[in-house]
């Protein structure tokens, strides 16, 4: 996750790319991509490698965190992923009411965001 952040990053590092997707849904993928991603499947990681050195009553069952790590990594790319898109589009950022001509995007991202919120039940 952090790579392709840092891939995008690349992108947006070019002058003339950088000056018609500066404020768009672009930068708000790759954004979320380096920094929210890159922390959150580290942190992840770290808490199923070691919640059983700190509490010895505690295990997790590997198909669980397994099952956890999958169906969050396809959801967050179909979340972030879609944000690019919208960017490349020229969806701007902070904006109130979008045009309809993004709502597929947006419908989704919608599903991105169920398979996220389900793996956390899980």
């Amino acid at each position: 996750m952090f790579t392709f952040g840092g891939l995008t990053g690349l992108i947006l590092a070019n002058c003339i790319i950088d000056t018609l997707i500066h404020d768009t849904y672009f930068v708000v993928g790759h954004f979320h991509y380096v920094l929210s991603l890159g922390a959150v499947y580290s942190i992840y990681a770290s808490f199923y490698c070691y919640i059983n050195y700190f509490t010895l009553i505690f295990n997790i069952n590997e198909l669980i965190g397994t099952i956890h790590y999958i169906l969050m990594f396809i959801s967050s790319n179909i979340i972030f992923l879609s944000m690019h898109s919208l960017g490349i589009i020229g969806l701007p950022r902070r904006v109130f009411d979008y045009p309809t001509t993004y709502y597929r995007f947006n419908w989704f991202e919608g599903f991105g965001l169920l398979g996220i919120l389900l793996s956390f039940y899980i």
